[in-house]
């Protein structure tokens, strides 16, 4: 009886050890390297700001409102989705979005990378000790591309490789990238998540969020070129990291930017498990059952290895 449990136990883990490798060595799907999910209703900024008034901008709510993020990969491809809590293609962009800017900059590297965004326009800075190395930027019009913190602010960024589109399901926008651009993702990987407006004639493409809101300018920031350009972003709801605090960090007075802070460095995330940490888990897990029912088999009487 010992040996039928010991080798049921050896099965169990076989089979678990098979579920948890990565799903392209199993079945050609992709691996879920990490996922959180975002407040929704806090596309305000840091809780001032107003959508700009003209009516491609209706609902008025929700287009710029960024839900969930999540960042997988295949053996060519990592996959970058951005849940939204409604996507407008207002002008029948051919990626299948109109209004949004997003920008995932990704420390992948420690002690290296930049602190600003290269070029003005977001107006934010970002965490000294999560510097960063990736800034994949997703863009409607063929517009997305990735840029390297080495680069130089007239860098027309990397196309090759890299592409974006709106799925089917009309809340998700999935930037594709080219693993020989971007890289092997990794579980130590910090990211920053930032939502804004596109605006072609705006400040590295940021629609402005000046002192009063107008037609095509949100409202509810300064006139001095100094608050964020930036709707929303990953962060938790409340405490010192929330979005509020991070995005009203900057200063008028003091011509102070905003500093950010990476989503998956605070606890406060509703995060999904990264795929080498579910492995673990499920391998610890699997090992005690195992010793339980060995040594259950080893306690029971009349037992013996037949």
């Amino acid at each position: 009886m010992r040996r039928v449990l010991a080798v049921a136990a050896v099965l169990c883990v076989l089979a678990a050890v098979s579920m948890l490798l990565p799903p392209w060595e199993c079945a050609g799907q992709v691996v879920v390297v990490w996922q959180a999910h975002d407040p929704v209703g806090d596309d305000d900024g840091p809780g001032t700001y107003v959508y700009p008034t003209n009516p491609a901008f209706a609902p008025f709510s929700g287009i710029f409102d960024l839900a969930e993020f999540r960042i997988v990969h295949d053996p060519d491809n990592v996959y970058f989705e951005i849940g939204m809590a409604t996507i407008a293609n207002t002008w029948n962009a051919p990626d299948g979005f109109s209004h949004q800017l997003i920008n995932v900059y990704i420390d992948t590297t420690p002690n290296a990378g930049r602190v600003d965004t290269m070029r003005d326009g977001a107006f934010v800075l970002f965490d000294p000790g999560h510097a960063w190395d990736v800034n994949v930027r997703i863009m409607g019009w063929g517009g997305t591309r990735v840029y390297m913190a080495s680069d130089d602010p007239a860098s027309p960024g990397m196309s090759d490789g890299v592409s974006a589109e709106a799925l089917p399901d009309g809340k998700t926008i999935r930037a594709t990238v080219s693993k020989k651009v971007v890289g092997e993702p990794s579980d130590v990987w910090k990211y920053y998540v930032t939502v804004a407006s596109q605006d072609g004639y705006g400040p590295d493409n940021h629609r402005p969020v000046m002192a009063q809101g107008g037609a095509w300018v949100f409202g509810g920031g300064s006139d001095l070129d100094v608050n964020p350009n930036v709707i929303d972003i990953l962060a938790p709801e409340s405490g010192p990291r929330s979005q509020h605090n991070q995005l009203g960090s900057w200063s008028e007075s003091q011509r102070r930017l905003a500093v950010l802070y990476p989503a998956n460095a605070d606890a406060r995330l509703v995060p999904g498990i990264g795929h080498a940490a579910a492995a673990v888990a499920g391998l610890l897990v699997l090992a005690v059952l195992g010793f339980i029912m060995v040594r259950a088999a080893r306690g029971r009487p009349g037992g013996s290895g037949d």
